[in-house]
């Protein structure tokens, strides 16, 4: 993926597909490896947009098209873009595999034929053989020289950075703070403005006249040296940074500036990635700063040694189907039974115990949750049928979850697979409402409920609540965020308030659950707020079902 990646801040995509799902599902993906991605919905509107950027000399560098497209089929299509252009990179989607439709595609030249659903492999080998192309033709060749600065670009940078043979480079990775927000609000021509006149600056800073300028993005510069330059380069950075605070142009009326964030690093392997992680570190960017990497091994940084020993953990356990789900009851205030259990994702590793206070934060940040969800689904609907048929089976599912676009389908198979029916299973959405940011995962939580699934809201009552969204969603239970049940085990007064957000939970059409019910006192304020179903250790621990050999 680093491969592809390389030059994509030069690179343009039309995609047209009916399929809207699919089409938002590829965008996603293509933006790692494009700087701008387009979507047509069918064949009328995909040839207008390339027939746009086709006579404004600025195409496409790929087409991705399906066959079946309403208004202008994408073989039609196909032929319309040939007669304009020979050379065009295009790649065929289709659930179709017939021999008539690719020997047509054949005789149209097109660079690849990709079948539904779509493999990231295949994806992946397609685009490396049109980025490939793309290199060896003037039409696609990535510029070698910005044409606003002057400066080299990132593919410079990288060939430079691999072909030195000296054994230690300094490095500064300039980030100007705000460029992006200056194109949104006043146009790519007036950010423009400031980063022409801005190099002019930081190229006169530069006195002694050493090391080579390269423009990596839109808003990331670099100024590379040969050998140990640190002393050189911090002093340079504190200049730079302190002149761009007060920098400015007027273009045509409108003042503009910025800050600059930089990153200083000095070794050779690796450099440039340890320079944009340290950028990363420099949170004010209202004032812009320096932050300093030196090369050294990293396990010499506990962060990083703990991270990769917790990633060897999920990896191991992906491995071994050692996620284990423990199941906590969930008991009904008015009946006494249990009517949700919920299912806890622990990692058993060498006879311990692990819970996702140790693996979580790292799995969702690495985008390791979407395995550790599937694994814990079908393990957890295998065990549920040892627990009491009359409950609900409750799994979490976090931000990451909502956007994975076989999640529905993978939870199809696993109930088929199991026999148990969409009735018994509820799905619970971790962090309430923050996590549902997207479309897409909103479309997940109804598409879910309109299956038969029973949904959890969680945290409910503090942070991120959004009543109309969660009234949208009519989920059938929701959960008082815990921070309210510690307030009221320090202040039975508190109870007045619980008792108000349980009327509005009972308004929405769902029930309340009060968790973390730790102690006999919490067990009886909990009967005073009038909860539908209390969790917690004073109500059951969770448990392990242990099957007999």
């Amino acid at each position: 993926m680093q491969k592809l990646q390389h030059g994509s801040e030069f690179r343009s995509v039309l995609i047209i597909d009916d399929d809207l799902m699919l089409s938002e599902s590829l965008n996603r993906i293509l933006r790692i490896f494009f700087k701008e991605c387009v979507v047509a919905a069918d064949g009328e509107e995909g040839y207008t947009l390339f027939l746009e950027r086709f006579e404004s000399s600025h195409p496409f560098s790929l087409v991705i098209t399906d066959l079946e497209l309403p208004k202008k089929g994408g073989l039609g299509l196909i032929k319309d873009i040939r007669v304009l252009s020979k050379t065009q990179p295009i790649l065929i989607l289709s659930a179709h595999d017939e021999s008539e439709f690719m020997a047509e595609a054949i005789n149209l030249d097109v660079q690849g034929y990709l079948l539904k659903p779509l493999a990231m492999p295949k994806l992946f080998d397609s685009l490396e053989k049109v980025f490939s192309l793309m290199n060896v033709s003037n039409s696609f060749k990535i510029p070698i020289t910005d044409s606003l600065t002057g400066w080299k670009t990132l593919p410079m940078l990288e060939q430079t950075l691999h072909g030195l043979d000296s054994h230690s480079f300094t490095m500064m990775y300039i980030r100007i703070n705000y460029f992006t927000n200056i194109c949104n609000l006043v146009g790519e021509e007036y950010a423009n403005e400031y980063l022409f006149e801005l190099s002019l600056a930081l190229t006169g800073l530069n006195s002694d006249n050493e090391g080579t300028f390269y423009r990596c993005s839109e808003d990331e510069l670099c100024l590379l040296f040969e050998g140990d330059k640190l002393s050189y380069a911090a002093a340079l950075g504190d200049d730079m940074v302190s002149m761009a605070r007060y920098f400015n142009i007027s273009g045509r009326g409108i003042i503009l500036n910025s800050t600059l964030s930089i990153a200083i690093a000095t070794g050779k392997e690796n450099i440039l990635n340890h320079s944009k992680r340290v950028l990363e570190t420099l949170s004010d960017i209202s004032a812009g700063g320096i932050a300093f990497y030196k090369e050294e091994s990293d396990e010499n940084y506990p962060v990083i040694a703990y991270g990769q020993k917790i990633l060897k953990l999920i990896f191991n356990a992906l491995e071994n189907e050692s996620i284990i789900p423990f199941f906590q009851p969930i008991v009904n205030t008015n009946t006494q039974k249990i009517e949700i259990y919920e299912s806890l994702m622990r990692i058993r590793s060498e006879d311990k115990l692990y819970g996702p206070d140790t693996f979580l934060n790292i799995a969702v940040d690495t985008h390791q949750m979407t395995m550790l969800t599937r694994a814990i689904i079908r393990n957890t609907l295998d065990y549920s049928r040892d627990l009491d048929p009359d409950s609900l089976i409750s799994i979490n599912l976090s931000g990451n979850d909502l956007n994975d676009e076989g999640l529905i389908p993978y939870i199809t198979f696993c109930l088929e697979k199991y026999t148990i029916k969409a009735e018994r299973i509820a799905f619970e959405i971790m962090g309430g409402m923050k996590f549902i940011t997207s479309d897409h995962a909103l479309l997940t939580v109804k598409a879910l409920k309109a299956q038969g699934y029973k949904i959890i809201v969680n945290d409910f009552g503090l942070g991120m609540c959004d009543l109309l969204k969660v009234s949208s969603i009519a989920p059938d239970f929701i959960k008082l965020h815990s921070d309210l049940t510690l307030k009221l085990e320090v202040d039975s007064s508190f109870i007045g308030i619980i008792q108000k957000l349980i009327e509005v939970i009972h308004l929405i059409g769902s029930k309340a659950i009060l968790k973390h019910i730790s102690n006999s006192h919490l067990l009886q304020m909990s009967a005073l707020s009038k909860v539908d179903c209390v969790q917690g250790y004073a109500v059951g621990l969770p448990f392990e079902v242990i099957r007999e050999l």
